[in-house]
């Protein structure tokens, strides 16, 4: 088995877009277990649990959009999108997440989720590649 067919872009997307939706969906559901993980314990304010909860309702469309695309593109245009997710994601935390949030002193206790969930999107950017040429 080679790495093309390994690297499916469609099930990449399903998966990695699911798996986006239930972290999305614990950052709804306990929120203030995520304001405590960003911000330690003792330095939560009353309003950290809501916009924990609500950046994590704001991700549910990217993970909704995420396995659509999975679902109903196909050939070329899939591996496109699989290759432009990849790059606008990769800014998106790498460029703007990473940085604004050392900026603010927010560290996580689940940081090594952000860079597997990074890992992944490379993958998702490398399948769009290897499947670039498909009909």
């Amino acid at each position: 088995m080679d790495a093309k067919e390994i690297l499916n872009p469609k099930w990449l997307l399903i998966g990695v877009g699911s798996l986006m939706f239930l972290a999305s969906l614990s950052g709804v559901m306990d929120g203030q277990s995520w304001a405590e993980s960003g911000w330690g314990k003792e330095n939560v304010a009353e309003h950290d649990a809501e916009y924990e909860q609500m950046w994590a309702l704001h991700l549910m469309p990217l993970a909704a959009m995420s396995i659509a695309t999975g679902l109903i593109v196909s050939g070329r245009a899939l591996a496109q999108m699989a290759m432009a997710a990849a790059v606008s994601i990769a800014v998106f935390i790498g460029g703007g997440m990473l940085y604004l949030t050392n900026e603010s002193g927010y560290g996580s206790d689940q940081s090594g989720m952000i860079y597997v969930m990074l890992f992944l999107t490379a993958l998702i950017g490398a399948s769009g590649y290897l499947h670039k040429d498909d009909e």
